[in-house]
């Protein structure tokens, strides 16, 4: 017989009730959607998501009977399931790892190709945003050029490789006029007095 559900307050989240456990629960103690197929099968009951998609409240949670799931936990078969699991795991993990640190030197070698060739203008002191202006659609053509030749950039690599062609842009900018700020000069202090000092200037916006 389905157990009757037990009404909750306007307003409050969702909770599974004693005795059950869902699904997230079991992922938390080392399950896997094969391991829960194999062992466990159809759920036993269900409770409210408390999660929304927009407007969209999201499916039902499954929920599991704690006694049934400690007494599959006990199960030689699935001890060896769950270790297996855990090395496959542990493999996608150190392949996903090893992905991301190519794809990062891939990053990083591509940006090192970018060498801003920087003409002084008679600019006065502080002109950050006047000194950099002019280099940028270069710096988005130099991406867009090397986003083609790399293939596939997302858009979190894009946002990485743009950081990086920033910062050769401002170190080259750095090199031609003395007051611009090196990307990798350590932050000013600011005074502790009210008054200005000399050094502000690297905080000034003047344009």
């Amino acid at each position: 017989m389905k157990r009757r559900k037990t009404p909750r307050p306007r307003g409050s989240a969702p909770v599974t009730p004693p005795g059950f456990l869902a699904t997230q629960d079991l992922k938390d103690r080392g399950w896997t959607v094969g391991l829960i197929a194999r062992f466990l099968g159809h759920h036993d009951d269900t409770r409210e998501n408390g999660l929304k998609m927009g407007r969209r409240r999201l499916p039902p949670v499954k929920l599991y009977r704690e006694e049934r799931v400690l007494e599959a936990e006990r199960d030689e078969a699935f001890l060896l399931g769950q270790a297996r699991a855990a090395d496959a795991r542990e493999r996608a993990e150190r392949a996903r790892e090893t992905r991301e640190a190519k794809r990062r030197a891939l990053l990083g070698a591509a940006a090192e190709s970018y060498t801003p060739s920087i003409h002084p203008e008679p600019l006065r002191r502080g002109a950050v945003r006047k000194a950099r202006e002019p280099y940028l659609p270069g710096l988005e053509a130099t991406l867009g050029n090397l986003k083609r030749e790399i293939g596939k950039v997302t858009p979190r690599e894009e946002a990485t490789l743009r950081a990086l062609l920033l910062k050769r842009l401002h170190a080259a900018l750095a090199a031609a006029y003395p007051w611009y700020p090196a990307p990798d000069a350590p932050p000013t202090p600011r005074p502790t007095s009210g008054e200005a000092q000399p050094s502000d200037w690297r905080e000034w916006d003047w344009d």
